[in-house]
């Protein structure tokens, strides 16, 4: 009897070792070695249709790959430019709310359209950056798909001190049709929030809020967020796991 118990014991740890090594061995993408000139298209900016005002090349956004689903991710910040235009008061885009479309900057003709805001909240209050900053994370399901637009994987480990890790995306006055890269390093990781030093030279802050983080291996870590005196804001995947988690499990 204890040889059994022993014998099960053992089958159970090992395949608990084995759910715990796939898991942070989540593969490197195949082009994350490569020239960045061979990278797929993965960032995105977004346009947001309202009946008398239209946004344009407003932030950045992306798309993810769930297991499951293809899902559109952009900053929830963004709820304060549609506040100050008098749109809405909660994370809720209102009556007015059109369409919400993303492509690669000037890049029209390779548009995603955005379907429903997955996790809209009218009782969420907009507030200012830092009430939102620890849950800046709009997730919608996708309506219309372009083949060239590369989904990310979300990665499984969290970011820790000294990690390098880079922004992909367009500062407001950028206008090339390639995203920059800016490296940072992880300064500390507070949980929902990370705050990095950009180790990148002349980087313009303004308007790559959105932007994907990845890391080394080309998985997504993160989302530019802000920034507070010296360090840039990064909002972790904290947030984005756990409502991910709870949209599968209310999934039919």
């Amino acid at each position: 009897m204890k040889k059994k118990t022993l014998f099960s014991c053992l089958i159970s740890f090992l395949l608990l070792l084995g759910c715990v090594q796939s898991k942070e061995d989540l593969l490197p993408e195949p082009w994350i070695g490569g020239s960045y000139a061979e990278w797929p298209s993965f960032a995105l900016t977004n346009t947001i249709e309202y009946a008398d005002t239209t946004f344009h090349d407003l932030a950045n956004g992306f798309l993810i790959e769930t297991g499951n689903d293809t899902l559109a991710v952009t900053c929830k910040h963004l709820f304060m430019v549609f506040r100050n235009h008098g749109f809405t008061n909660s994370i809720d885009l209102g009556e007015g709310f059109k369409q919400w479309k993303m492509y690669p900057k000037g890049q029209r003709k390779k548009e995603v359209i955005a379907g429903p805001l997955l996790n809209r909240n009218p009782r969420e209050e907009i507030g200012d950056f830092n009430t939102l900053k620890v849950r800046d994370w709009l997730v919608f399901e996708v309506k219309q798909m372009n083949s060239h637009i590369y989904p990310l994987k979300i990665s499984n480990r969290a970011m820790r001190k000294n990690d390098i890790v880079y922004a992909v995306g367009w500062a407001q006055k950028q206008n090339t049709l390639k995203p920059s890269v800016v490296k940072m390093k992880v300064y500390r990781n507070l949980g929902s929030i990370a705050y990095v030093q950009t180790l990148s030279r002349n980087v313009d802050p303004s308007g790559r809020s959105g932007s994907p983080v990845i890391d080394k291996n080309g998985h997504l870590i993160g989302l530019v967020s802000g920034a507070e005196g010296n360090l840039g804001v990064v909002a972790t995947t904290a947030y984005l796991q756990g409502f991910l988690t709870q949209y599968q499990k209310a999934k039919p």
